[in-house]
């Protein structure tokens, strides 16, 4: 039912990936510093956590719209009380 599933698992997986590596860099880097602060760990953290919610926001539009229209539609209209 959901076309280019696979590119969309790749490409987000990538992208998740590619956010994580650099969170996980930064703060390997920051730890080494006097920077290395809770504050700075949270707002880093919120970051990484936003890019996240991103990344599953754009997952569901890819989804919905590489759907298969029609069998959405013929779901829908099964789903729909029939008129008398």
């Amino acid at each position: 039912m959901i076309r280019k599933k696979e590119v969309i698992l790749q490409e987000k997986t990538k992208e998740l990936y590619t956010h994580v590596k650099t969170y996980l860099d930064d703060m390997d880097n920051l730890s080494d510093t006097s920077d290395f602060t809770v504050d700075n760990i949270e707002k880093m953290w919120g970051a990484l956590e936003d890019n996240a919610k991103q990344i599953i926001r754009e997952i569901n539009e890819d989804m919905i719209s590489a759907a298969n229209e029609k069998e959405l539609v013929k779901v829908k209209k099964k789903n729909m009380p029939k008129k008398e």
